[in-house]
C-alpha cells in the first residue's frame, strides 16, 4: 500500500524549466511532510500517462490524459507569478489525492 504521492513534471523539451519546478515541488512537498515521487516527462506524453496521481505542467497545453489523472499548469512555480495561489491550489488537490488513497486503503 503506498500512499506516497505520485506527480508528474511535464515539459516541452527545457530541462532548466523542468529542474526549477521539480525543486520548488519538492520543497513544497518536504515542508508539508508530503511523501512523494516526481517523474519527469514531455508534454507530448500527456495523453499516454498512467500510474500518476498528478500532473504538474510547466507550460501551455489543452492536453487531457486518458487514464483522467488531473493537470494542473505549474509555470507559477518558474516566473514566482501566482506562486503561492498554485501552491494553496496544489497542497489542496494533493490533500484530495491523499484522502481518495487512504479511502481506497482503508
Amino acid at each position: 500500500m503506498d500512499l506516497a504521492v505520485s506527480l508528474v513534471v511535464a515539459c516541452g523539451g527545457g530541462i532548466f524549466t523542468t529542474t526549477v519546478v521539480t525543486d520548488k515541488l519538492k520543497e513544497i512537498l518536504r515542508k508539508n511532510r508530503i511523501a512523494n515521487t516526481i517523474t519527469p516527462q514531455k508534454i507530448t506524453q500527456i495523453p499516454g500517462i498512467t500510474g500518476a496521481d498528478l500532473i504538474i505542467v510547466t507550460g501551455k497545453t489543452s492536453a487531457k490524459n486518458n487514464a483522467g489523472i488531473p493537470i494542473m499548469i505549474g509555470m507559477p512555480l518558474f516566473t514566482g507569478m501566482g506562486e503561492e495561489e498554485f501552491t494553496n491550489e496544489l497542497l489542496n488537490k494533493i490533500r484530495e489525492i491523499e484522502e481518495r488513497k487512504n479511502n481506497d486503503n482503508g
